[in-house]
C-alpha cells in the first residue's frame, strides 16, 4: 500500500514539474490566447450590446435615408402608372402596391418609436454600466438586469431586421411593377 502511495505521489509530483517547466518556457504572452481564455465580463457584455444599438440605430437610419427613399418614390411613380394600364394589370398591381403602401406608413408611424425605444436602451445600458463599474450594484443584480436589456436589444434588432427584409421584398414587387408599364 505504501508504495502505490509513493509511486502515486512521484507520478503527480512529475507531472507538476513538468507542467511548471512547460511554463517557464514561454515567457511571452500570447494575446490572442490571453482574449480567448478570460470570460466575457458583464461590462464587456454591456458594451457589446451598446455597440449593437448603436449598430442597429444607424442601420434604421440607412433605412430611412436610402430604402424608403427609394420605395416611396418608386411607389408614386407605380402608382401614377395604374391609369394607363388595363384593368386586369391594376388588379394585378393594386394588390402589391396596398401592401407597399401599408409598409410605408407602418414605417413612418414605428420608426420615431423605435429610434425613441434605442436611445432609452443605450441610456439604460451606460447607466447599468456605470453602477456595474462603480459596484453600485451586485453582480448578481448586474446579470439579472444584463439579461433583460440581451432581450430588449434583441427585440430592437430583429424590428430592424423586419424593415430590412420587407423594404427588400417591395423594392422587388415594385422593381416588377415598373417593368410592366
Amino acid at each position: 500500500m505504501n508504495l502505490r502511495l509513493m509511486t502515486k505521489t512521484i507520478l503527480v509530483g512529475g507531472l507538476v514539474a513538468l507542467g511548471m517547466a512547460l511554463i517557464g518556457c514561454n515567457n511571452t504572452p500570447d494575446p490572442v490566447a490571453d482574449n480567448e481564455s478570460k470570460p466575457e465580463t458583464n461590462i464587456d457584455k454591456i458594451e457589446n450590446l451598446q455597440k449593437q444599438v448603436q449598430a442597429d440605430s444607424k442601420a434604421l437610419d440607412d433605412i430611412e435615408a436610402h430604402e424608403f427613399v427609394t420605395i416611396q418614390r418608386d411607389f408614386m411613380a407605380c402608382d401614377s402608372m395604374l391609369q394607363y394600364q388595363s384593368q386586369e394589370q391594376v388588379e394585378q398591381s393594386f394588390e402589391k402596391l396596398q401592401l407597399v403602401q401599408a409598409y410605408i406608413e407602418q414605417f413612418k408611424f414605428v420608426k420615431p418609436l423605435m429610434q425613441a425605444d434605442m436611445d432609452s436602451t443605450l441610456h439604460q445600458l451606460n447607466r447599468l454600466k456605470t453602477d456595474a463599474v462603480n459596484h453600485y450594484l451586485s453582480d448578481s443584480l448586474v446579470t439579472v438586469y444584463l439579461e433583460n436589456e440581451t432581450e430588449y436589444v434583441n427585440k430592437q434588432s430583429n424590428q430592424v431586421r423586419y424593415f430590412q427584409d420587407r423594404f427588400s421584398k417591395c423594392q422587388e414587387d415594385l422593381d416588377e411593377l415598373k417593368k410592366t408599364k
